[in-house]
């Protein structure tokens, strides 16, 4: 097992994401688990994810460990998302922004459609990139982009990259997984729990 954290940035990060991130790493160092730190700045998302698997990839990663860093997750995030032995797995959290809900869909027609739960391991369409545990496998076995912005002509709206990465690997025969147990923390106007 190899891992790769990945973050994509801005220019700036959370102090809360940096302390979490501080904690991450020193539980990974004392159960010597064999990782790197890629963060890669930029204002175009889709690039920065790119970058970052690249990166992975190049690092021989078996596992990429998304990370955004507006996040503030626990200190073993990752022995949690791990355990599952899950191809893809996220911890659920909230829109930065009220109304408040999660970023968890259950149905690929149907936005309003999100996860209603707390506890628990669930099979779900697509879930943002917050906090996701992805082996490397799927990167190689899914057509590039990996990562788009995809335009919905029904609803005149756009989904994020997370979505795209999400449907992709579902057409590719990979299932979404999150873990509702896991508490994280999306700051935006105000760092919300659901």
């Amino acid at each position: 097992m190899k891992l790769s954290i990945c973050v994509p940035a801005r220019d700036q990060v959370h102090t809360g994401f940096t302390r979490s991130l501080c904690n991450l790493t020193n539980r990974l160092t004392k159960q010597n688990v064999d990782f790197n730190l890629h963060i890669v700045c930029g204002s175009v998302i889709i690039e920065s994810r790119t970058a970052l698997v690249k990166e992975a990839l190049e690092n021989n990663a078996t596992h990429t460990l998304w990370l955004d860093s507006d996040m503030h997750f626990p200190a073993n995030v990752f022995d949690k998302l791990h355990e599952h032995q899950k191809d893809i797995v996220a911890a659920q959290y909230s829109t930065r922004y009220a109304p408040y809900r999660t970023v968890a869909f259950t149905d690929c027609e149907n936005a309003d459609n999100r996860l209603d739960a707390s506890f628990g391991l669930h099979k779900i369409w697509a879930v943002g990139m917050g906090c996701m545990l992805v082996n490397t496998d799927v990167y190689n076995n899914l057509p590039k982009p990996w990562f788009d912005h995809k335009y919905n002509k029904r609803l005149d709206t756009f989904s994020g990259e997370d979505i795209y990465f999400c449907n992709q690997a579902m057409h590719h025969g990979y299932e979404v997984w999150i873990d509702a147990s896991i508490e994280l923390a999306h700051f935006g106007t105000k760092a919300n729990i659901l």
